[in-house]
């Protein structure tokens, strides 16, 4: 069967173009994303800042959970912080000459650490109110953790500011991030410093350097990770919906087949041995252009936030076989279902049924539709969608609800076109509105990309940006301060400072991180929270406390960013809330001691005061920026594909239909009437693929409300229709070329010519 699969495709190639184009753009995608993430994963991280050292000393960086301790199944999962703890201060003096240095905001350092980058001695700051700089101009200002310097010099090495010792320990709080050493071994030093810090020699110098990489380096692996997700998922769709479409189109052939001897088992081989043959041919392309197109992309989300500027992309093998892979699997999962319906066909039921579709709704259809949609409904009632995890859900929702609505699509789309139809006047109208609801597999086959890619935009979209909202409102209802200052110089008088950073939990037998606010006292005055964190206690949002059991006057155990064990009691949980709900409030005594903001709760002349609105609504600005353009990269992955879907299918279906438009030509309608016909079929088809999309987003995100005002506060469904109805935009112009074009093509053929045709 291989052989006649293999003589199909010859002989079909243009019925099987799209799936080819489609099966190879999701061969590059996952080849590009899987060498991507390889190269830049494959090599150790190279020392910059402690280059000339020949052994660093630094704190412990990680956290280790030990899982069913003293039993067999005993095993330990560890956790890296991007944060060292800090060293013992008598540790300098068991190391005489080593270098002391401090890791301050701003990539600042004592003016001790120039020594390892050749600066010379009489190049750095007079006066504790002075910097050195590697950047800038004389005369500027800059701010460090709440204190503002002047630049009095520039020098040369890497990036960095240059405050006096002094002013550094004093901004530090006497906190030591490193020793570097020269001229002793590691053995040596670590006979001088004894068991816990570490020590540290080659490139695991850079381990004792901050690592802001590492957070865009995760940015990128869900960015990626989520593309070829999508990916994979619209790549089944398109190719599910093209083989059941060749399938429609050849039942008086496979009826043939049928009558000449071939076995239902003979025919199911053969469909799939052309998805065999299709997804060989583009996987193979598709891994070459993965190739080209790797290190490109990979610049191209580095200059854009999501990857370390010098990201990039080199040959790794198994990434490759990976992607291959992947596409066979695709091609022949898509195509299991039209070869099950093709093994069925009869010769005397295909023959008298290929002109008429009677039964596009099989028993499997009902089945998994009404699975996906009642898991769409459990995910959307049981699972909550405020956490940190609420995009992630929010597009596994929608990946279901689509799902499960294209499966009733030849139920739902014929009756969607007509209705849409109705709206317009006119015999072309009604022709057209006519031919939508009678050719069910046509129509369904056009709907459903449409329905896919519209529905993700739609859905995710909007969800993100009602969640963002969401946060933005319930952080501003919760303030009852009169004004918030951003990095502050000075606190004022009643101002409470705020920082914000992460901790880690115990949860699920693994370390996890969660958000948590240092606050200063007094925080009650500016804040609605049920308790006020002080020395020795933290407070719990309401769904954190839940999880782990917490309750007030028990005893919670995590880790600070830099994996300092700390043990406080629960002084209380808060009320359910949007904002704070997976968060921890801990006193000022355990932050990083100089403020992000500053909570007023008097007037303030101070020109940078914001509202609590203005102050909520910018928190995240960068990380919205990062979100939107990783979901409109994602989005524009699936419209690539959405418009190879519904070319293909409408030019394979004009092709099936050019008897019936010789018909028409010959019962007197003109070539214009017959190509308007043509395009408004296509535009209902886009009008119902939306319609049936845009419900499906509005029921998800109605379902949504109750999570988010859990709380009490007011949820704005936001919807930010530019990118939608660009999506929408595009999709009906491509429908409409897609159908129009091929029929002007047909119609230059005799009209008795097209007529003659023998099927």
């Amino acid at each position: 069967m291989l052989g006649i699969a293999l003589q199909t495709v010859r002989a079909r190639w243009a019925s099987f173009a799209g799936l080819f184009v489609a099966l190879g753009l999701g061969v590059a995608l996952l080849a590009t994303t899987g060498l991507t993430l390889a190269s830049s994963v494959g090599g150790a991280r190279r020392p910059v800042w402690y280059d000339t050292a020949d052994v660093v000393v630094a704190g412990q960086n990680s956290i280790t959970v030990v899982v069913d301790a003293g039993t067999e199944d005993e095993y330990a999962s560890s956790t890296s912080t991007n944060r060292s703890r800090a060293l013992p201060a008598d540790l300098p003096a068991r190391l005489p000459g080593a270098v002391v240095d401090r890791w301050l905001p701003g990539n600042a350092h004592p003016w001790s650490a120039a020594a390892l980058h050749g600066i010379p001695a009489d190049a750095g700051p007079r006066a504790d109110d002075e910097v050195v700089a590697t950047g800038g101009h004389p005369g500027d200002r800059v701010t460090i953790a709440g204190r503002e310097f002047t630049v009095a010099g520039t020098v040369g090495g890497p990036s960095a500011v240059y405050l006096t010792d002094r002013a550094a320990e004093q901004l530090s709080g006497g906190r030591i991030d490193a020793l570097a050493v020269r001229g002793r071994t590691a053995e040596q030093v670590r006979a001088a410093v004894g068991e816990g810090p570490r020590v540290l020699t080659g490139d695991a110098r850079a381990e004792a350097e901050p690592n802001p990489d590492g957070d865009l380096l995760a940015v990128a692996a869900s960015l990626l990770g989520t593309t070829a997700g999508v990916a994979a998922f619209v790549a089944v769709f398109v190719v599910a919906g093209t083989f059941a479409f060749a399938v429609a189109q050849r039942r008086r052939e496979l009826a043939l087949l049928r009558a000449a001897g071939a076995t239902p088992r003979q025919v199911r081989r053969l469909v799939l041995g052309e998805a065999l043959v299709v997804g060989a041919v583009a996987g193979l392309a598709g891994c070459a252009a993965g190739l080209l197109a790797a290190p490109p992309f990979a610049h191209f989300i580095g200059r854009n936030g999501f990857a370390p500027a010098g990201f990039t992309a080199g040959f790794v093998w198994w990434p490759l076989l990976a992607a291959f892979g992947a596409g066979l699997l695709v091609a022949l999962t898509g195509a299991m279902v039209a070869a099950r319906r093709a093994g069925r066909v009869r010769p005397i039921e295909a023959l008298r049924e290929a002109s008429v579709e009677r039964r596009v709704m099989t028993a499997g259809r009902w089945v998994f539709g009404l699975l996906f949609l009642g898991g769409t409904a459990a995910m959307l009632i049981w699972v909550p969608v405020d956490g940190p995890e609420a995009i992630a859900l929010v597009l596994l929702d929608a990946q279901l609800a689509i799902t499960g609505v294209a499966l009733f699509a030849p139920l739902l789309a014929p009756g969607a076109a007509w209705l849409a139809g109705r709206l317009l006047p006119g015999v072309t109208a009604a022709l057209a509105r006519d031919g939508a609801r009678t050719a069910v597999r046509r129509t369904a086959s056009t709907v459903a990309p449409i329905l896919v890619t519209a529905g993700i935009a739609a859905t995710t979209l909007s969800a993100t940006a009602t969640i963002w909202q969401a946060q933005a409102d319930a952080g501003a209802a919760r303030l009852t301060a009169t004004g918030v200052l951003v990095n502050p110089v000075r606190v004022p008088d009643g101002g409470v400072p705020v920082a914000r950073s992460v901790v880690y939990i115990n949860q699920d037998d693994y370390a996890e991180p969660f958000d948590a606010l240092f606050a200063g006292p007094g925080l009650a005055r500016v804040m609605r929270v049920s308790a006020e964190p002080a020395d020795g206690t933290v407070v719990v949002g309401h769904a954190l406390a839940a999880s782990m059991r917490w309750r007030a006057g028990d005893t919670a155990d995590f880790w600070l960013d830099d994996s300092t064990p700390v043990h406080l009691r629960v002084a209380g949980v808060l009320d359910p809330s949007v904002d704070l709900d997976d968060a921890v409030l801990l006193p000022w005594s355990l932050g990083p001691g100089h403020a992000d903001a500053v909570y007023l709760s008097g007037p303030s002349a101070d020109p940078g005061r914001l509202t609590p609105a203005q102050y909520f609504t910018g928190l995240e600005t960068e990380q919205r920026r990062m979100n939107d353009l990783a979901l409109l990269t994602v989005l524009g992955m699936a419209l690539l594909y959405t418009t190879i879907a519904i070319a293909n299918t409408l030019v394979m279906a004009t092709a099936d239909r050019s008897r019936d438009l010789a018909v028409l030509r010959l019962a007197g309608t003109t070539p214009r009437q017959i190509l308007g016909m043509v395009g408004v079929e296509a535009l209902l088809a886009t009008a119902a693929g939306l319609a049936l999309a845009w419900a499906l987003a509005g029921g998800v995100l109605l379902a949504m409300v109750p999570h988010l005002s859990a709380g009490g506060a007011k949820v704005a469904l936001v919807v930010p229709w530019t990118p939608v109805l660009g999506v929408a935009a595009v999709c009906g112009v491509v429908a409409v070329i897609a159908a129009v074009a091929p029929a002007a093509v047909a119609l230059r053929t005799p009209a008795a010519r097209m007529a003659a045709v023998r099927e």
